[in-house]
């Protein structure tokens, strides 16, 4: 055995191949047992934001840039939760909703928008969104909707 105190120890690919294959599992476990979310929204910054915190959250992610996208990857994956940002290109965040839950029957699955304009309330709760999520983000309100719509398993269990 090698001593791991030199620093210019290397591991055995026996080693290797057996912290890779842990983390590998423990990966594969978390994406299986927690929720997925899509979040969709045309700002790269805010989408890997979201996407990062939900990451480390547990969450399994998926991301859309485009309304078309958002549409094909809930059509896809059905994911637990989706948050959507109605000013996407496209097709916008209104229509997204009226084909997921008009067209492709997709009722099931929670819709929350997230917009930097509270007067589109109404119509987004028309469409069929369940909940709404205003610009810059309450990160207390996004919590309370993850928790509502798509608890992970460790806060469910808690429960």
């Amino acid at each position: 055995m090698q001593d791991r105190s030199r620093t210019n120890y290397r591991p055995s690919p026996d080693e290797q191949t057996a912290h890779f294959d842990r983390n590998q599992r423990s990966a594969e476990a978390q994406s299986a047992d927690n929720p997925t979310i899509l979040v969709a929204d045309d700002s790269d910054d805010l989408r890997q934001m979201l996407c990062t915190l939900l990451g480390m959250k547990g969450y399994r992610v998926i991301e859309a840039s485009d309304g078309e996208q958002a549409v094909q990857a809930t059509q896809n994956e059905t994911p637990d939760l989706v948050l959507l940002d109605l000013g996407l290109p496209r097709l916008n965040g209104l229509s997204v909703i009226r084909r997921l839950r008009n067209e492709l029957n997709l009722n099931e699955v929670p819709v929350v928008v997230i917009t930097g304009h509270d007067k589109h309330f109404k119509t987004a709760v028309a469409a069929g969104c369940d909940d709404y999520l205003l610009k810059p983000i309450d990160f207390d309100r996004l919590d309370a909707i993850l928790d509502y719509y798509a608890p992970t398993r460790s806060l469910s269990a808690s429960a």
